[in-house]
């Protein structure tokens, strides 16, 4: 069997990260809006076919905080099954924050333009609502 092929595996590994972090995140937005926190709070999940290859926080249309996923190959046990793989290691990232300003020029502001266009591309054509 090649070693670097589809694994059914590595993708139920995924997706339960996935859903146990996404779900985390909704959890403590709306508590947020619970205690008073803040004015109004809402999460949506969606989820797209591509894997993961980067972190991008968009907050508020007004911050970004960016991150590469570093690729490491671990041994992993999951589901009774040991397997090697090439694994996302998110915990490594490191995120790099960007904020728009009074300049449209500047590079915090064009890329937190450009991160919400490339965000809302994706949310609005390949992403679908996740089925819990």
């Amino acid at each position: 069997m090649d070693e670097h092929a589809d694994s059914p595996l590595f993708r139920k590994r995924a997706e339960e990260i996935m859903r146990r972090h996404t779900l985390a995140i909704v959890d403590s937005v709306t508590e947020l809006g619970e205690l008073g926190l803040v004015n109004k709070a809402t999460a949506q999940i969606r989820v797209h076919p591509a894997p993961p290859m980067f972190k991008l926080y968009l907050i508020n249309n007004e911050e970004t905080f960016f991150g590469f996923y570093p690729i490491r190959e671990h041994v992993i046990n999951f589901g009774g099954e040991t397997q090697a793989i090439y694994d996302l290691i998110g915990k490594d990232a490191i995120l790099f924050h960007h904020s728009i300003n009074d300049d449209d020029t500047s590079t915090g502001s064009q890329y937190v333009n450009q991160a919400k266009t490339w965000f809302d591309s994706l949310w609005n054509s390949v992403a679908k609502d996740y089925q819990r």
